[in-house]
């Protein structure tokens, strides 16, 4: 039986190969935890967002239930509080498609032909009364900001339709990380 030695010159060509396999294995780890992280923080902007979208809801459909309780002729404000205790100036006066302040709706703020509240108005140029900034309380003692706008429609002297729409203040209208759909919601109601 002949046994195999192995030689110097062998020896010395396999020197240093373990340091080397150990610094590509480290390359591809930094590069595998470098796409996690990225999702891990994309995941978390997302729940972010998530979480906006449900109290821009929860808070379009709080005003939206104070218009709808009143009687579809009505003529007097509502007045509502938020949670930074701001008295807040509800107008629930509805009024027939294009005899109103608002295009193409009744009272209150633009609608865009589609019959959604037209967020390239103006805060300024909604009429006083249908536009609120609507603070909202959260977690920890955080409070976001709401800007609501809605529009009021008179179909008949029983029934009117009332459309809402709700997103967090200062958001992006178009394209960029922070930008928000706005909440839209609409309803029929009256006596």
């Amino acid at each position: 039986m002949k046994t195999l030695a192995i030689s110097d010159s062998a020896r010395k060509k396999e020197q240093g190969s373990m340091l080397l396999e150990l610094l590509i294995s480290m390359v591809v780890l930094v590069i595998g935890l470098g796409g996690l992280m990225i999702l891990l923080v994309s995941a978390m902007s997302t729940n972010k967002k998530a979480g906006n979208d449900t109290t821009s809801t929860m808070a379009a459909e709080h005003i939206l239930e104070q218009i709808t309780a009143q009687p579809a002729n009505a003529t007097a404000n509502l007045t509502l509080t938020d949670c930074a205790g701001t008295a807040l100036n509800v107008a629930t006066i509805g009024a027939v498609v294009g005899a109103g302040s608002g295009a193409n709706g009744g009272n209150g703020a633009a609608l865009t032909s589609a019959g959604i509240v037209d967020w390239t108005q103006d805060y300024a140029a909604v009429p006083n009364g249908y536009a609120v900034q609507y603070v909202a309380c959260g977690n920890g003692g955080r409070q976001v900001t709401y800007d609501i706008r809605w529009n009021v429609i008179t179909m008949s002297s029983y029934t009117r339709m009332v459309m809402i729409s709700a997103r967090p203040k200062g958001s992006a209208t178009v394209g960029g990380l922070q930008f928000i759909m706005p909440v839209n919601l609409r309803t029929i109601g009256g006596m």
